[in-house]
């Protein structure tokens, strides 16, 4: 794991932590367009002769400005810095978005923050990067700005999905799942949409139908099409096949949204564990039932597919 800074706005950090090159954004999914920014920031620490690192916000700047709004992470915090380092990244920099930063103008971003805290050799961003109060600064303000305070500026075209206009984005993933698409969500991700969580206690209805779940919230990630999904499960050090029904359990009457999962030749408790599922196919929309035995002839043919799509 990389190692992990979080950031305080107003305190220089230590020599040891300073002369990075870094690619900075969001980069929730990270997808193959950060990938492709993070290549770049790669080229460029080799050509200097830095270390590589990253600037994540945190929380994202969208969970401040629309505190209400609907879930939408394609990845936790804890994701997004592991898939990083996967990435190469050595060092990650977490600055806390909050109002002090939000209402820097982008002078004082770059010269304050890049320049004087973190003391910045290098800065990768994509083209369509903003930043600084009401996002008023531009690509080209950031290679005039990052020239004064002698940090080396790249500005990356967004890399364009294979066979189509549309650039890799965040949001294009988020669409996809949304429709039901967890494979072209995989392709702009480069990995499959996975959602860790604590697995909690039921109703336990689906022992009586012999189909045992694991239950998880889904907390800040994004609600995918509710439905049942063909899934990959890591238990521990265990990759495990299963089906899941993420939705409301119109049939049984259930209250919110929740991720179920049912795993294929497994038997363990792991109520209170973490585990991590990952969605693969999705199979059917939910729906409701006429009572349980329909439902479980159901869940039966769902497990067939499920296990026919995974094969």
């Amino acid at each position: 794991m990389p190692i992990v800074l979080h950031t305080p706005l107003d305190c220089a950090l230590s020599d040891t932590h300073r002369g990075h090159v870094a690619v900075m954004g969001n980069m929730d999914g990270v997808h193959k367009g950060h990938q492709v920014l993070i290549a770049e920031a790669i080229s460029l620490a080799r050509e200097i002769g830095k270390p590589l690192g990253a600037i994540i916000f945190d929380p994202h700047p969208r969970q401040v400005f629309d505190p209400g709004g609907d879930p939408f992470l394609l990845t936790s915090r804890e994701q997004k810095i592991a898939l990083l380092a996967e990435q190469g990244i050595e060092t990650v920099f977490v600055l806390p978005f909050n109002r002090q930063l939000s209402m820097l103008t982008p002078e004082e971003f770059v010269h304050d923050i890049l320049g004087n805290v973190l003391g910045l050799a290098g800065v990768v961003v994509g083209e369509g990067f903003r930043f600084g109060q009401k996002r008023a600064g531009t690509t080209q303000m950031l290679e005039t700005l990052g020239a004064e305070a002698d940090i080396n500026v790249r500005i990356v075209t967004p890399a364009t999905m294979t066979g189509a206009s549309e650039k890799y984005s965040s949001s294009q993933a988020r669409a996809a799942l949304r429709d039901g698409d967890p494979r072209l969500a995989a392709q702009i991700m480069g990995r499959s949409f996975t959602v860790e969580g604590v697995v909690q206690k039921g109703q336990q209805l689906g022992r009586t139908l012999n189909f045992p779940t694991a239950n998880i919230s889904m907390e800040d990630y994004l609600h995918p099409a509710k439905g049942v999904y063909a899934v990959t499960v890591q238990v521990g050090n265990e990759h495990v096949k299963g089906v899941a029904n993420f939705g409301n359990r119109p049939t049984v009457d259930g209250t919110g949204v929740l991720l179920e999962v049912f795993l294929f030749d497994f038997a363990k408790d792991i109520y209170g564990e973490t585990i991590a599922v990952a969605f693969h196919h999705f199979i059917r929309p939910e729906q409701k039932f006429d009572g349980l035995d329909a439902l479980k002839d159901q869940v039966t043919k769902d497990c067939d597919q499920a296990i026919a799509l995974l094969a």
